[in-house]
């Protein structure tokens, strides 16, 4: 379980495309003592990005390169994809791509899995949902980190994805541009101070919808051309569309059933009443990534 990297900052506008494009054409510069002088940054915050870039599958450690203990960083295959469709970072696809990451790294975004995963509640406020995520440490029969540690990191995930409400003129400190904030999934209500998490229905892309999926089950896609997943365990998973798309059971079939008109029989809606299933087209997560960006690609130039 990790509870820092962050500097406490939640990813920022544009910060992603800069350090893919160190880690794509000058891997070196990350290990410069001005590093935060390439990505335009200061000294945590450069710290920062490299960070982002590792957790949310972007980059990873060249085995083969490094410079006294320091090493440099590679683009993952996940990492190449994106920076060859989407350098700058402009498609929500890649954003619930990155998002559902984080959702499945527990090891390095602890917080970020148990929020999503673990934590039931829709409505709450940040002393409830400070002592839950302890709680769950303990009950891992982990070592549990100070409460400041556990609050910073938690302050850190809520100003990833919550917009406030009402509007207005936020601290550029606060996260604000935070590109998580566009998935719509939590609101933070200023009067009150309580957060609530949107469990409606979403629009998301077939292709993603099919990501999200193939890392939940896994086992899944390698038993043949297509596979059924009961609609309660596909909005149960760990990691599986439910949690990562913040899902109910109900409003998880309304997002099927959705995708089911424009998916070309790669996702269906299967079974009757309480029978239902998601019928999937069976592909490693890669390719459903692949075939995103191919398709989204096709798409711009119609």
């Amino acid at each position: 379980m990790k509870f820092s990297g962050h500097e406490t900052f939640p990813v920022r506008e544009g910060w992603l495309h800069k350090g893919m494009k160190l880690v794509a054409e000058t891997p070196e510069q990350f290990l410069d003592e001005e590093v935060a002088d390439y990505l335009g940054v200061g000294r945590n915050m450069a710290k920062s990005v490299r960070h982002w870039l590792m957790v949310t599958g972007l980059a990873e450690v060249d085995g083969t390169e490094s410079r006294g203990r320091a090493t440099l960083l590679q683009p993952t295959k996940l990492g190449q994809l994106i920076w060859d469709y989407d350098p700058f970072f402009l498609n929500e696809g890649t954003w619930w791509i990155l998002h559902a990451n984080l959702v499945n790294n527990i090891n390095a975004t602890t917080t970020w899995s148990w929020f999503f995963n673990n934590f039931s509640h829709d409505r709450f406020d940040r002393a409830v949902c400070l002592e839950s995520l302890r709680r769950f440490i303990e009950s891992s029969q982990k070592r549990v980190p100070s409460t400041s540690t556990l609050s910073r990191d938690l302050g850190c995930m809520l100003l990833s994805y919550a917009r406030a409400v009402p509007a207005g003129n936020d601290d550029p400190e606060d996260g604000a541009d935070c590109p998580f904030r566009e998935l719509g999934l939590l609101s933070y209500y200023r009067t009150s101070g309580y957060f609530h998490v949107h469990q409606a229905a979403k629009r998301i892309p077939t292709n993603v919808f099919g990501y999200v999926t193939s890392l939940a089950f896994p086992e899944a896609m390698r038993e043949s051309k297509t596979t059924d997943i009961k609609l309660q365990e596909a909005a149960r998973k760990f990691g599986g569309p439910g949690r990562v798309f913040c899902l109910s059971s109900e409003t998880l079939f309304e997002t099927v059933s959705q995708i089911e008109q424009q998916s070309d029989h790669f996702i269906q809606i299967a079974g009757m009443a309480g029978d239902r299933t998601i019928r999937l087209h069976c592909m490693p997560a890669e390719d459903w990534a692949t075939l995103f960006y191919e398709t989204s690609e096709e798409l711009a130039h119609v």
